[in-house]
């Protein structure tokens, strides 16, 4: 649905006046660059911009030749006739776009907004000024010595080509995004495009491709400014050199690329040029939506931009935001909940960064009236910035892959949107305290349960372990009456036990290959229940750590010895474990991929759940090396489980955490060396192959006087409460705000599990609970709670039919600081 936009009428181009570079001509292409500013009206001036990477210099040979020579990082040119330094980037793009006769009037950013007052007061007219150019010039950077730019552009534009000709004769409309088509279309995509030779496209020239690589890993994809210059440009031209393509036409080669990719190489693209698509393809979705009318907001686009500045060091986090609010219109949901729009967080960079990711989040929830901002978000406990409100996502840091616990589009949505009567339903509000001027935010909650005990991280190293001595755990586990779970059977216990671990979704027969046989959309498959015959393959992960233990063994390799074999023979128990083995890889996966810097948790009426992802390094290993730059800048550091981090911060204890390889094992490559390495222990030194095995698997000998582990209070922990709140899609945990922490012990599990339950709810309104005395609370995190993702917990049945029934008596009032 179009919506239009209420801010369009407050600016006119025919009245606007910004600040333009006059560029004049030169004979020669070494000749110097001269520039002459001049205020121009927007409306009468035709001009083109110049969009070009401002966070690394330029190269004059291909950046992925190890020995290429950088380019300075500032050029010095003649502005007015004084010297002003500008970057090497921008100066190499003038330098090529530069007439012989005649001047070319343009827009550069840094070139005609240098300071922060500058930019700031430029900020007004950037919506318009990006709109109105005739042009907008994407500059990748110079030639590469060896002059094979031509070549890769050549090849870029046939893939585009090839690419659009195949979706034509399928059916895919032009404006039809990649999450709207099929399975089907997609592979019959793939057979278009395969059907050509091995040696097409220059497939076996690998300097060649190097160099269509390098275009889509250019740093210029690693910028955020880049992301509002294109969205908002009439007819952006991807350029480097003297070569260009389409924008359209840039958006189809990328993805045509990996289909090439697998056709003539049958490898995964490198990690920089998958980014550099990634970041394409997302500026794409914005470009498409605005073009046919259709709302941008400025949440996702900060995500974008969050994805730009991954690999971007020493860069300005306020462009985060700065950077995309010119793309954003209203929200959507404004016609749902009868609010208005709100006017954009102004672009001031007077204000600090806490300031202006707490403005930004406070317009995304009144705009749209749900915590889809805490959606996939790194918890609390992950920040970087840790002066920010816990509601309040920290937009410096990048969120791990698989920090969604589920998707949004079902869920937990639906019962507050069934609330009768709609009076009951308030709106969210954030305030600005009076003492200390932080933003709280107001909002209904209903409780769930309340957790008692929480596990150790999970990671690849240790996944397989911990799920045998969680799973271990579980028959001492003392039920309520109350608990809908007092009379299962173990085998349905050991079932939701398995399911909570992989977040209930997965691979597999039956459940998860409906979506390819029916022809649903591919966005369908997210939402995907993990298949019944995972059960299987955990059965035999299950049997494989049994017979590992029960052999004291640490890896699988160092069973195959004569003296285990002897003793599984001599077992019947042994020999039925081994019987079992074999046919555990597809639920290893998932638990490696899913669980991965998560903890599992178990609640007062025995529900299982897993927690956000507390430990980012753990489970996106591309994320790791940003957390030492972190340390290294003088950040906070965070504390983390001993059996999760290999960082030398201490706990509350003044107890270092102990080293182990959690984080290289979620590097797939790192893995593989692991692995290697420790074959070549076993046969050189096998203590020391056990000794690396045990850590990879995160268990330590213990330490005198130390017998419980590091535990990091600021994630999850005992005695947090499980809650729905109004405008949520998840479940989240709240902490009653300034709660001391509690031990991980089994005691204090007892302890929490013995607490008298609050009448009605234990988020309660000014409270009657004594230690919960509050209706202020922390964020703690969003989390997975088994049997309650689509908010089961409010839902009744009637003749076989499901149906939601909200008890709006339930609700309280709360705050969250």
């Amino acid at each position: 649905m179009s919506v239009a936009n209420p801010f369009s009428t407050l600016l006119n181009p025919q009245h606007v006046t910004a600040r333009l570079a006059v560029l004049q001509p030169a004979a020669t292409l070494d000749a110097p660059i001269e520039l002459n500013l001049t205020e121009a009206v927007l409306g009468e001036t035709s001009y083109e911009c110049i969009s070009y990477d401002r966070s690394i210099p330029a190269t004059t040979t291909s950046p992925s030749s190890p020995s290429s020579p950088a380019a300075p990082k500032s050029v010095s040119v003649s502005v007015d006739g004084h010297p002003m330094s500008i970057p090497a980037a921008l100066e190499s793009a003038l330098r090529t776009f530069r007439r012989k006769e005649r001047p070319r009037t343009i827009w550069a950013g840094l070139l005609v907004g240098r300071t922060a007052e500058e930019r700031s007061a430029q900020a007004g007219a950037m919506r318009l000024l990006l709109s109105n150019a005739e042009r907008t010039l994407c500059w990748l950077g110079p030639d590469t010595a060896d002059g094979e730019t031509a070549r890769a552009f050549e090849t870029i534009t046939e893939m585009a080509r090839r690419f659009t000709a195949a979706c034509t004769q399928i059916g895919i409309a032009d404006d039809k995004g990649l999450s709207h088509t099929t399975v089907q279309h997609m592979v019959r995509v793939r057979e278009l495009l395969h059907a050509c030779p091995y040696d097409d496209l220059n497939s076996f020239d690998f300097k060649h491709w190097r160099r269509v690589y390098d275009v889509f890993a250019a740093g210029y994809w690693s910028c955020v400014h880049p992301i509002a210059e294109i969205v908002l440009a009439r007819a952006p031209v991807v350029a480097q050199g003297r070569s260009s393509i389409r924008w359209h036409d840039f958006v189809a080669a990328t993805r045509a690329l990996p289909f090439y990719q697998a056709k003539f190489f049958g490898a995964p693209i490198l990690p920089n040029v998958q980014r550099g698509i990634e970041t394409a393809n997302a500026i794409e979705i914005a470009e498409r939506r605005r073009r046919l009318g259709e709302s941008v907001e400025l949440l996702p686009m900060i995500g974008t931009a969050r994805g730009c500045s991954r690999t971007t060091k020493g860069a300005d986090p306020r462009e985060n935001v700065f950077a995309v609010v010119h793309i954003a219109t209203p929200s959507g949901r404004t016609r749902f909940h009868a609010g208005v729009p709100l006017p954009l967080p102004s672009v001031d960079y007077s204000k600090s960064v806490e300031q202006v990711f707490a403005d930004a989040a406070r317009y995304s929830v009144l705009e749209r009236q749900d915590l889809m901002l805490w959606s996939g978000e790194r918890p609390p406990v992950a920040k970087r910035l840790k002066r920010l409100p816990s509601w309040v996502p920290d937009f410096s840091a990048v969120p791990p892959r698989n920090g969604v616990v589920a998707n949004p589009n079902t869920g937990m949505r639906g019962w507050w949107e069934a609330i009768e009567p709609a009076s009951a339903r308030k709106l969210i509000r954030i305030e600005e305290e009076e003492e200390g001027g932080r933003y709280v935010m107001h909002l209904q909650a209903r409780p769930l349960d309340r957790i008692t005990y929480v596990s150790p991280v999970f990671h690849a190293g240790n996944c397989r372990r911990l799920l045998l001595s969680e799973l271990n755990s579980l028959p001492s586990l003392s039920l309520p009456a109350t608990s809908p779970y007092a009379s299962e059977s173990p085998a349905q216990r050991t079932e939701r036990f398995w399911r909570t671990l992989i977040l209930n979704v997965g691979s597999g027969e039956g459940a998860d290959s409906a979506p390819l046989r029916s022809g649903a959309p591919m966005r369908d498959l997210a939402s995907a229940r993990a298949a019944a015959s995972l059960g299987g393959s955990f059965d035999s992960v299950l049997a494989e750590e049994s017979l590992l233990a029960a052999l004291d063994c640490p890896t699988l390799a160092q069973l195959r010895t004569p003296e285990n074999a002897e003793r599984i023979r001599a077992s019947p128990e042994l020999g039925a474990l081994v019987r079992r083995c074999g046919n555990g890889a597809a639920y290893e996966a998932l638990l490696a991929k899913n669980a991965a810097g998560r903890r599992f948790f178990r609640t007062r009426d025995g529900r299982f759940g897993m927690s956000a992802v507390e430990d980012v390094a753990c489970a996106d290993s591309s994320l790791y090396e940003k957390e030492e730059d972190k340390a290294a800048a003088g950040g906070a550091a965070t504390s983390r489980n001993s059996n999760s981090s290999s960082s030398g911060s201490t706990n509350a204890n003044n107890v270092p955490p102990r080293p182990d390889f959690g984080h290289l094992m979620s590097d797939p490559m790192a893995r593989a060396m692991l692995e290697s390495f420790q074959q070549y222990l076993q046969q050189r030194d096998p203590t020391a192959a056990r000794v690396t095995a045990q850590a990879i698997r995160g268990e330590f000998p213990s330490l005198p006087g130390e017998q419980t582990l590091a535990r990091n209070d600021a994630g999850i922990r005992e005695g947090d409460l499980v809650v729905a709140c109004v405008g949520g899609f998840f479940p989240y945990v709240l902490r009653p705000y300034g709660s001391a922490p509690s031990p991980a012990t089994p005691a204090a599990e007892a302890a929490v599990a013995s607490t008298p339950q609050l009448a009605n709810n234990e988020v309660d309104n000014g409270g009657n609970g004594g230690e919960e005395d509050s209706s202020t609370y922390e964020f703690v995190g969003d989390c997975y709670l088994h049997g309650a993702m689509d908010g089961e917990d409010f839902q009744r049945g009637f003749f076989g039919r499901r149906f939601f029934s909200v008890d709006t008596s339930k609700l309280a009032d709360i705050t969250i600081v």
